[in-house]
C-alpha cells in the first residue's frame, strides 16, 4: 500500500471514528421502498440475485475495495451488478437492502440501531457460507496486503476479544463455528441472452447431427447401388449380335 493511500484511510478511519453512534438518530424509522427519487432501490433482492452472486469465482480482486470487479466480495457487498462487473451506478444485494429500508436501516451511520441489521448481515454470512462450500475456497486466496485498513489476512476484527484475524472467520460454519443455515438456494436461471446462446448451439449441433447422418445414409445408398450393378446376372446382359 504506497504512503498516499494509508494516510487516505487513516484520515478516513480518524474521520468516522463514531460511524455508529446513535446519538443524534432519534427514534427507529422505517420507509421500506418510500425512497421514490432512486427508483433503482425500490425493491429487495431477490433469489436469482443471490445465486447468480453465488457463480462468481474469485473471492477478490486488486484493488480489493468498493470498485473492484469479479470479486464475490464486492458484489454480495453490492458494490458490483450480478455478474461480477463493478458499475458505480449499481447497488444490489447487501447495499440494495440497506438502500431499500430508507429509514433508520438505510443510513451507514444508524444502521446498526435497526433490528433488522442482525437479519441482514445474517443472512449476508449465510451467503458466504454458502459461497465458501461451493467454491472450495482456501485462506490463499485472501488478500495478504494492499487491502483497505483492517481487511488484509492478518488483521485483527474489531471489536473480538481475545483478537481474532480476519482468516480465523475464513471458514464454513457447521464445521468450525458450530452453526448452520437452513436456506433452500435457488438455482440459477438462465437469462435471456445466455437462453439465445443455448439455443443457437443447440441448433448447430442438431444441424451437424442431421447432416452427418445424412451423409452417411446417401454413402450407404450408394455404396449398396454400385453392389447391386455388379451383381446383375449374366442373361439379363445385352449383347451384341453378329451374323
Amino acid at each position: 500500500m504506497n504512503y498516499r493511500r494509508l494516510r487516505q484511510c487513516l484520515e478516513d478511519y480518524d474521520t468516522l471514528g463514531t460511524i455508529c453512534s446513535g446519538t443524534e438518530g432519534g427514534p427507529i424509522r422505517w420507509n421500506p421502498g418510500g425512497n421514490v427519487a432512486r427508483p433503482m432501490v425500490q425493491r429487495l433482492p431477490d433469489a436469482q440475485d443471490v445465486a447468480q452472486c453465488l457463480d462468481i469465482s474469485s473471492y477478490d480482486t486488486p484493488p480489493f475495495y468498493s470498485n473492484s470487479t469479479d470479486s464475490f466480495r464486492n458484489t454480495v457487498e453490492g458494490y458490483s451488478d450480478l455478474s461480477g462487473r463493478y458499475d458505480p451506478a449499481v447497488r444490489s444485494l447487501h447495499n440494495l437492502a440497506h438502500l431499500f429500508l430508507n429509514g433508520t436501516g438505510g443510513q451507514t451511520h444508524l444502521s446498526p440501531y435497526d433490528p433488522i441489521f442482525v437479519l441482514l448481515h445474517t443472512f449476508t454470512d449465510a451467503i458466504f457460507d454458502e459461497w465458501l462450500k461451493r467454491s472450495n475456497a482456501d485462506l490463499s486466496i485472501f488478500p495478504f496486503e494492499n487491502a483497505p485498513i483492517g481487511h488484509n489476512r492478518g488483521y485483527n476484527r474489531v471489536p473480538f476479544w481475545p483478537p481474532v484475524t480476519n482468516v480465523e472467520i475464513f471458514i464454513t460454519a457447521p464445521e468450525n463455528l458450530g452453526y448452520t443455515y437452513e436456506v433452500p438456494w435457488p438455482n440459477r436461471t438462465l437469462s435471456l441472452l445466455e437462453m439465445i446462446t443455448v439455443g443457437i448451439v443447440a441448433a448447430l449441433v442438431l444441424v451437424a447431427v442431421v447432416f452427418t447422418v445424412s451423409m452417411l445414409a446417401l454413402r450407404r445408398r450408394r455404396r449398396n447401388l454400385a453392389a447391386s450393378e455388379l451383381n446383375q446376372p449374366l442373361l439379363e446382359t445385352l449383347y451384341q449380335h453378329y451374323s
